[in-house]
């Protein structure tokens, strides 16, 4: 396999939440994973529940396959970003299996987990820490401006928001945590719920300073 430009290519999925989790009613959503190319081949960005088969399809997009996968990286430990480790893990033997250094007990995996800080980098991605929805959340920077945030914020009808508070660990750290992927002044973000949404460093601005998000 062979890019002569950088690839991020999404596997999207639909996520029902029965009522009584995060609100009254059910709630259905979007749980997001990423194929991100290196000069060695490919990452993987989180493993949703029942991910494998899609992450497959996506691998017959981009003309790769399961061979390819090097690396994935676990930006927590919730079980719609987790859950699929093991049929994945099975899929792709030889690749590394990351996570931030606090969620790594947290995370049930049949392969070892190497622990991730701020500042490290796996393949092309920079780890940025950022926890807050979880002790050991952690975020990625690519090289050329593109963030991906994993549950820090998420979109929805082209809003920028704050995870609900029912799965934020810590609220304080969590917001403390938007403002220094805020300074980041990201080109573009791309999160574990919802679409892409442009301007995006403007975005985490205006969701600091309280100003409401228009679609």
């Amino acid at each position: 396999m062979v890019h002569s430009e950088m690839l991020v290519e999404p596997v999207v999925q639909e996520l029902r939440i029965p009522a009584g989790i995060a609100g009254p009613d059910e709630v259905t959503m979007d749980v997001r994973c990423f194929l991100v190319s290196h000069p060695a081949g490919l990452l993987l960005i989180d493993t949703g529940p029942g991910s494998a088969d899609a992450i497959g399809a996506a691998l017959d997009r981009v003309g790769a396959g399961w061979g390819d996968v090097t690396d994935v990286v676990l930006t927590h430990s919730h079980p719609d970003h987790v859950s699929g480790l093991a049929d994945v893990a099975a899929r792709c033997p030889g690749a590394v299996v990351w996570a931030g250094a606090a969620d790594c007990k947290d995370i049930t995996s049949t392969v070892p987990l190497r622990a991730l800080a701020d500042g490290d980098h796996v393949r092309n991605l920079q780890v940025v820490a950022a926890p807050g929805h979880t002790a050991g959340h952690i975020c990625l920077l690519l090289e050329d401006g593109i963030l991906f945030a994993g549950d820090a914020v998420f979109t929805d009808a082209g809003a920028l928001k704050r995870p609900p508070g029912a799965f934020t660990a810590d609220p304080v750290q969590a917001e403390e945590s938007l403002r220094k992927l805020s300074l980041l002044e990201p080109d573009r973000m791309l999160v574990g719920h919802g679409a892409e949404i442009p301007d995006p460093a403007g975005a985490l601005r205006r969701l600091l300073e309280g100003a409401p998000e228009t679609s």
